[in-house]
């Protein structure tokens, strides 16, 4: 048998006031004596009474309850600042809902209205979809962004400095005399395209010529990286034709692993023949043969600049300001076996 849900009338009725007073006493709004607090919440205890959060939240305009969309759950490097998130937040008094969006822009646009009708009381939206196409519009609900630049007014992005990552690996290759190139997925976020934004800068700063030739946009997203890629051991196959030292910037280190791979099928060795560098610094980075130079990102860092800002946001700590609040977080690399 079911047993029947205690209301706020049965708290009221056991303790001999009227529901207005227990009201009162639950929210500790407006005048009660000591005596008829303490009657009242002897009653709500042996009752186990609990208050309904969606009530509470109508009444309050808030639900102490964070949305947070994530492109990937699986993607170790996203799954990495929604957990540190989600720890940050609960430890501060909020409650959250995670959305997986499989970079689709439908689901996205889709998550946001439920989270809307769930009136949660903000959004921390991490590289969902591609930059600039304009999507998943928070009408005004307290955000921030991880990793993603919305081209929207007054939004506040928490990201990685992908372009100095970026600068980094790419002068580290030409330090070392190194034949330059850059692989990257299909999947063109704002923070990729920081990147590769430093590697054709640095490039041409070195007045090295064509350099789109030297960029191999594999057809697949980081997620497929343990499947092999004809596409990239062709490309692989076109620079050892002209090539007698190179070295490879992977977008990321799920794209580096594959590299790493594609070699080793093709017998090009790592990496006297072929340097391999990274971005993120992801368990695959560590358990790859050989291990994988890579950028870091302090995903602890990320996470907890993302959920201070949107407290700060929510509970109107700050003023917003025309344009974008860019919180820009530190990289470093870190050299392993991959390179020479």
């Amino acid at each position: 048998m079911v047993q029947k849900k205690v209301s706020i009338k049965d708290v009221a009725k056991a303790s001999g006031v009227s529901v207005a007073t227990v009201s009162r006493i639950i929210n500790n709004t407006g005048r009660f004596s000591q005596e008829t607090q303490k009657r009242v919440i002897k009653i709500i205890d042996e009752l186990g009474y609990e208050q309904n959060r969606l009530a509470v939240g109508l009444r309050s305009n808030q639900s102490n309850t964070i949305g947070i969309l994530v492109p990937d759950i699986t993607n170790e490097f996203y799954a990495a600042i929604v957990k540190k998130c989600e720890q940050w937040l609960f430890s501060h008094g909020y409650s959250s809902i995670i959305c997986n969006t499989e970079r689709s822009r439908e689901r996205e646009k889709a998550y946001i209205q439920v989270l809307t009708e769930h009136r949660v009381d903000g959004l921390i939206v991490i590289s969902t979809t591609d930059a600039g196409n304009g999507s998943g519009k928070t009408d005004g609900m307290p955000t921030v962004f991880i990793d993603r630049d919305p081209h929207t007014l007054n939004e506040t992005i928490v990201a990685s400095d992908h372009y100095r990552g970026g600068k980094i690996i790419t002068n580290f290759l030409l330090d070392h005399n190194l034949s330059p190139y850059l692989i990257m997925t299909k999947t063109k976020t704002s923070s990729t395209m920081e990147r590769v934004r430093a590697f054709k800068e640095i490039l041409a700063n070195h007045k090295i010529t064509n350099i789109d030739s030297r960029i191999c946009v594999l057809d697949v997203t980081s997620d497929k990286f343990l499947q092999p890629s004809q596409q990239l051991d062709r490309y692989l196959k076109a620079i050892f034709e002209k090539e007698k030292q190179a070295g490879i910037f992977g977008i990321n280190d799920n794209v580096a692993y594959m590299i790493i791979q594609a070699a080793q099928r093709l017998s090009i060795d790592i990496p006297k023949q072929l340097s391999v560098i990274g971005f993120d610094g992801s368990s695959f980075s560590e358990i790859s043969v050989p291990r994988i130079t890579t950028i870091v990102q302090d995903t602890t860092r990320i996470a907890d600049s993302a959920c201070v800002a949107l407290i700060n946001k929510i509970e109107n700590k700050v003023i917003s300001k025309k344009g974008s609040n860019v919180i820009k977080i530190p990289v470093r690399l870190c050299v392993k076996e991959s390179t020479i």
